[in-house]
């Protein structure tokens, strides 16, 4: 009997410990969900407005040039998005963008109008 004293006292500390670590072993993979979840959602952000500075260019070009069509994607490294799309149909011009960043593709279209001195947008999605 007095050799089996200290062996409850033991089993009961190691068992306290182990379900401590698995406690806290359990919150740092829930911590490392969420963070990849709000860095996925902020690149997501990001390139929506990087498909939108897209946008602005197609259209600064489009003032520049009557005529300017894009029928293969114009990657913009410093503006890190793609002119995926810059053509005419009817008196309408389809401007289709997409933001390129850390490989998440967010698309963006915008419909013009081309007049002979100014171009409006009619509408952006």
């Amino acid at each position: 009997m007095k050799n089996k004293k200290g062996f409850v006292a033991l089993t009961l500390v190691i068992t306290v410990a182990s379900l401590l670590l698995v406690f806290s072993l359990t919150q740092s993979i829930e911590i490392a969900h969420f963070f990849d979840q709000t860095e996925r959602k902020l690149y997501r952000l990001m390139n929506h407005y990087y498909a939108y500075n897209c946008i602005d260019q197609a259209v600064l070009n489009l003032t520049h040039d009557y005529f300017y069509e894009v029928l293969t994607p114009v990657e913009m490294e410093d503006l890190r998005c793609v002119i995926d799309v810059v053509k005419k149909e009817n008196e309408f011009v389809i401007i289709e963008t997409y933001g390129n960043f850390k490989n998440m593709r967010i698309k963006r279209s915008a419909i013009a109008r081309l007049y002979d001195n100014k171009v409006e947008i009619i509408s952006i999605d």
